[in-house]
């Protein structure tokens, strides 16, 4: 059997001229590598590698099969998509078994584009009835007729998440099967000889773009502000694929932006960090960088989102707070500083929590998921 995984932008270039990769594409990498490595023959099939750097020094699957323009697809028995349009136009060729990974219920993310100051920078327009926001709102809700047209077709339904996997079973009444996202324990690890507050100042990380509304970016950004008029003593750190924008005041807000990190950098991050926060939307499918969090020891502020609250059935692994509360992303801060019981405590059980998130973990589920597929 031989299973072609496809994503049209496999690595890209950076605006910095550095590898960029989105968590989707490197869960779709891992899968690959998996599957190779069990003996299973899987291909990735790309338009687009823009880089120099040897894939596997990214910790990339390293022989994409890039096809030239207008080159089909080699033959395969599956054929495995995320992004809606590549499985789209792998249902299209009529061609094989088709399998729709969902990593994220794209739907969410532009239904919440609707409601004024939900809409991420990259949409925003002024002006509450403007001519050009009607015509966004349009748009997403036309992008949102065409995403579900494309779940409605009876392909293979596949999801990373819990509540996905819910989601779709109940909107689609089609069987979908859960392969959770996993991460690699020996990147991924705390370290139990950090100082807590090192140098008088309370390091908080945050990872994600900005551009991308689901994140909920602007939310801890403004929860910064807080602890800065209240005096706490903090350095904020930022870790994104795209350069700076003017609204995280690097140098006022922000103190220290990184770029496109490898995960051997990220993990030696996370270990040098005292606290991570994360204010996504309920359109974040997962949340790799939170289950990196937890598995490296970092005490975390969660919004109280889908996939978050389905990391496990209870909810004292971090602090959790509403979404679009950065007050009270402020408030769990100060908890964890003032509380050192309440922050060993959740440092503890997101490392338990963590355990169930293994890259084993999720080789076990991918293949006996394949194997399914096999006379």
């Amino acid at each position: 059997m031989r299973i072609g995984y496809y994503i049209r932008n496999y690595v890209l270039k950076g605006q910095d001229g550095k590898p960029a990769m989105s968590g989707g594409v490197k869960v779709i990498s891992q899968h690959v590598k998996m599957l190779n490595q069990a003996g299973i023959e899987a291909l990735l099939c790309t338009r687009k590698v823009q880089t120099d750097i040897p894939l596997s020094e990214l910790h990339m699957y390293d022989h994409p099969v890039v096809l030239r323009e207008n080159e089909d697809l080699p033959d395969c028995d599956l054929y495995v998509g995320s992004i809606f349009s590549d499985v789209k136009m792998l249902f299209q060729r009529g061609r094989g078994k088709i399998i729709h990974l969902c990593q994220g219920y794209e739907p969410i993310d532009f239904t919440e584009r609707f409601v004024e100051g939900r809409v991420s920078e990259k949409y925003l327009r002024k002006g509450l009835m403007s001519l050009w926001q009607w015509a966004d709102r349009w748009k997403f809700r036309k992008r949102v007729r065409e995403i579900e047209s494309i779940y409605a077709l009876p392909t293979v339904k596949v999801a990373v998440s819990k509540h996905l996997v819910t989601l779709i079973e109940r909107y689609y009444q089609q069987p979908c099967f859960l392969i959770p996202n996993g991460i690699d324990p020996n990147i991924f690890f705390p370290n139990q000889d950090r100082v807590w507050g090192k140098d008088g100042k309370i390091s908080i990380l945050s990872v994600g773009p900005l551009q991308v509304g689901f994140k909920g970016i602007p939310d801890t950004l403004q929860a910064i502000k807080i602890l800065r008029e209240k005096g706490v003593p903090i350095r904020f750190i930022r870790v994104s694929p795209h350069p700076p924008s003017p609204t995280e005041e690097l140098g006022k807000v922000v103190d220290e932006y990184y770029m496109n990190l490898k995960e051997q950098e990220m993990g030696e991050l996370y270990r040098n960090v005292d606290i991570f926060i994360s204010s996504s939307l309920e359109g974040e499918g997962f949340g790799l960088p939170a289950m990196e969090a937890l598995a490296s020891g970092v005490p975390s502020i969660l919004t109280e989102i889908s996939s978050y609250l389905n990391f496990d059935e209870k909810k004292d692994f971090g602090f959790f707070v509403p979404v679009h509360r950065p007050d009270l992303i402020a408030e769990g801060v100060i908890r964890i500083i003032e509380s050192s019981t309440f922050r060993e405590g959740i440092r503890q059980r997101g490392m338990k929590v963590a355990e169930n998130y293994t890259i084993d973990h999720t080789r076990e589920k991918l293949l006996s998921f394949i194997r399914s597929f096999m006379p």
